[in-house]
């Protein structure tokens, strides 16, 4: 469903913006330009003649940095320059409920000084089911902290912004720098991989992990300049011995939902008990070296070939909770095998 937030502003599912009827009611609407900020652009064929579509990848994380890499900025500017020039403009994501309101939210923080509370609420008047992840609604304070900006030198100054990034295992990165965390393509991005009870994965106690051939997430929260620092396992193809993530990259499957932890010795207090978590497989961050170009496909090891799972964007369900949008599920059977480090 497409909601008309104020005049020339709307939010929607992505659905709403592919389907037949959701392209007849952008064509009522008069919408010239779409921002989807998600995990996948809309495809080209499901796109309308005259219209501008514009992606920005983000994932609705606990763990995603909205504010750096100019990220919120580059949203709020595409939404700014529409109105300013008069081209009614859609905003959406999956399910137009967290990401594309976080954006929208931001958007009328800024054009009224408004705070968080009172911008969620406006939208919500229009979109009751919006509701933006904890994670998202801290930035937006943030955000607001910084006096409605999100830019390399409010962000450089930002003690708060500092502290988010120390709390949630990010690196501050401010707009200047060249992460390329806006403009990551699908096919170097998406995450959602279920590994096979045959994966050919291993992990080891690391006392230091290599600098050269790190594997890299595929955002750059995830990025760390010296991973030894908080990584204590690496996870290696068993085949080759290939180095694929790290603990750090982890976020545990349990019937309450996800959690995103990279401390494995901290499991009690910050995960809950290993009854609670699912024992078939864990999920992990986006990675740079997969190749999740498509819908749903399988992954390999990038340096032997070797088969490690499946992904599927859709997400699936499991112990009665929907792993969507995009995380890779790997599973544990015969997976994994712990040593420690000589």
């Amino acid at each position: 469903m497409i909601d008309k937030i104020m005049d020339g502003l709307f939010i929607s599912d992505a659905a709403s913006v592919i389907s037949q009827r959701g392209k007849r009611r952008m064509k009522e609407l008069n919408v010239h330009r779409v921002l989807t900020v998600s995990a996948m652009p809309i495809k080209e064929t499901d796109r309308l003649p005259g219209i501008d579509y514009k992606f920005v990848f983000m994932m609705d994380m606990t763990t995603q940095d909205i504010l750096g890499n100019g990220l919120l900025e580059e949203c709020l500017r595409f939404i700014n320059t529409s109105l300013r020039d008069g081209n009614n403009v859609l905003v959406h994501c999956e399910v137009g409920i967290s990401r594309s309101v976080t954006v929208v939210a931001a958007y009328v923080m800024r054009q009224f000084q408004w705070s968080v509370d009172k911008a969620i609420m406006f939208v919500q008047k229009a979109r009751p089911i919006a509701c933006p992840n904890l994670s998202f609604l801290q930035q937006l304070s943030i955000f607001e902290q910084m006096g409605y900006k999100a830019d390399a030198r409010a962000l450089a100054q930002s003690s708060l912004y500092r502290n988010y990034c120390a709390d949630t295992g990010n690196i501050p990165t401010p707009a200047s720098q060249d992460s390329g965390h806006a403009t990551l393509s699908p096919a170097s991005s998406r995450p959602t991989s279920r590994m096979d009870s045959d994966t050919a994965l291993t992990s080891s106690r690391r006392g230091s992990l290599p600098s050269t051939e790190d594997p890299q997430p595929s955002t750059k929260m995830h990025t760390l300049d010296d991973p030894e620092k908080i990584a204590e396992f690496s996870f290696r193809c068993r085949r080759c011995r290939n180095d694929l993530f790290y603990d750090m990259h982890i976020m545990y499957h349990t019937k309450g939902g996800l959690n995103f932890d990279s401390d494995l010795r901290d499991s009690t207090r910050r995960r809950g008990s290993t009854q609670e978590r699912c024992g078939f497989e864990y999920l992990i961050t986006p990675m740079k070296w997969m190749d999740l170009a498509e819908y749903q496909g399988k992954i390999h090891c990038p340096k032997c070939g070797e088969k490690l799972g499946q992904y599927i964007w859709g997400g699936r369900m499991c112990m009665g909770d929907n792993e969507c949008p995009s995380f890779a599920n790997i599973k544990q059977c015969g997976a994994f095998g712990k040593t420690t480090a000589s």
